[in-house]
């Protein structure tokens, strides 16, 4: 896969949180809950902010200083996840990102979702924003076997159901499970520096782009 500036490109899949989702407030004041109602200090606003993008489970490693391999580790992990169906709604876009959609619906291009978020919180939102009114299409690991990036079966998936190549395919998001599932499925990615990782975290990301606005997007239709 070379880098092709002058590229354009049919379909464009991304990411959901930390991409076209700012959904970091409302992770920080539910896992601030849980923590209060188990008498452990809170975490700031930064910290959880930068562990979004890795999904509950990274959360709770914050939270309560444990791993997967905890007994505790479901549980703590299920209790975030209540506190979290309270407040998941009022999640915003980011900027731009509706400007964004906008103008794909305008050009008739050819978008969707793909996240590692459960169906049960993505499609309520999907809906809330009217988004599934205009994106072609929303994979989560419920579709696929719960498999989650960087496995490529949700990228896969998508590919499969809108009939399209992987050659005329960029997957936008900002972790790197997102550039790496996107080049195990031979698509090319496109990393999100505003979301959530700070710059000198940023991963390679040699054989894609990086953009810093969810516009620069419109250079690739």
């Amino acid at each position: 896969m070379q880098k092709n500036l002058n590229k354009k490109y049919k379909l464009f899949l991304f990411d959901l949180d930390g991409t076209l989702l700012d959904t970091a407030r409302e992770f920080h004041l539910a896992l601030n809950e849980v923590l209060k109602r188990e008498s452990k200090p809170s975490q700031n606003f930064e910290k959880v902010r930068e562990r979004v993008s890795d999904g509950a489970g990274a959360l709770v490693t914050l939270g309560f200083n444990i791993d997967e391999q905890s007994i505790y580790f479901e549980e703590k992990r299920n209790s975030l996840l209540e506190a979290y169906k309270k407040v998941f709604l009022e999640s915003k876009p980011f900027e731009g990102v509706e400007e964004l959609i906008s103008l794909f619906e305008k050009k008739r291009i050819l978008w969707g979702i793909v996240t590692n978020k459960p169906k049960i919180f993505s499609a309520q939102i999907f809906k809330s924003l009217g988004w599934d009114k205009k994106a072609k299409i929303l994979v989560c690991p419920d579709d696929v076997k719960n498999l989650r990036k960087p496995d490529p079966a949700s990228l896969k998936y998508a590919l499969r159901e809108l009939k399209q190549l992987p050659k005329d395919t960029i997957y936008v998001g900002d972790n790197w499970r997102d550039l790496e599932a996107a080049r195990n499925a031979n698509i090319t990615p496109v990393f999100a520096e505003y979301g959530y990782i700070k710059n000198k975290k940023f991963p390679l990301n040699k054989n894609g782009f990086n953009i810093k606005n969810i516009k620069e997007i419109l250079a690739f239709t």
